[in-house]
This record gives structure tokens, C-alpha cells and sequence, in this order.
């Protein structure tokens, strides 16, 4: 079985395509337009200070909290945004 699905995988064509034309042969709707979607920021690495991955770690261990560190920094920091009443419409 094995000798059978190695001869697919050789014979099997590779195609790379750098854009949604050039695999459909049509323009996506925003590159119809003209329009450039808004670029997704990367994730950074940021330096925790050993004490708060310690206090971190502390309620992780006693089960206050569920989140991974990402989610957790991410629910502080929409908290603290929403305290400043930056979601507010003015």
C-alpha cells in the first residue's frame, strides 16, 4: 500500500498560484476596484516581567482562569479599553 501511495505522491503536479487570478482567472472584488484590504498586524514577541508571569502562573495553577497568556493579555487590555471608554461613539 505504502509503494502505491509513494508512486501517487510522484506523479502527483504541484502548482503554485500568487494570486486569486491567477488560479480562478478572475479579480477578486477588492482588486476589481482598486481597493487594497487592510494588511493583518503580525503578533510581536514581548518580554513579561518574570513577576507577572509568576502571579500568572499562580491563578493558572488555582484555576481562576482558563485563557493562555495571549488571552488573558487580550482580555486585560480590552477590559482596561473599555474602562477608558474608548468603544464609546462621541
Amino acid at each position: 500500500m505504502l509503494n502505491r501511495l509513494s508512486g501517487v505522491a510522484k506523479s502527483a503536479p504541484l502548482q503554485e498560484s500568487s494570486s486569486e487570478y491567477e488560479s480562478t482567472g478572475q479579480l477578486d472584488k477588492t482588486e476589481a476596484k482598486g481597493k487594497k484590504s487592510k494588511p493583518v498586524r503580525k503578533a510581536k514577541n514581548l518580554q513579561i516581567p518574570a513577576d507577572l508571569w509568576e502571579a500568572y502562573e499562580t491563578i493558572k495553577s488555582n484555576n481562576a482562569t482558563s485563557l493562555l497568556m495571549t488571552g488573558y493579555i487580550l482580555e486585560a487590555f480590552r477590559e482596561k479599553l473599555a474602562r477608558d471608554r474608548a468603544f464609546d461613539k462621541n
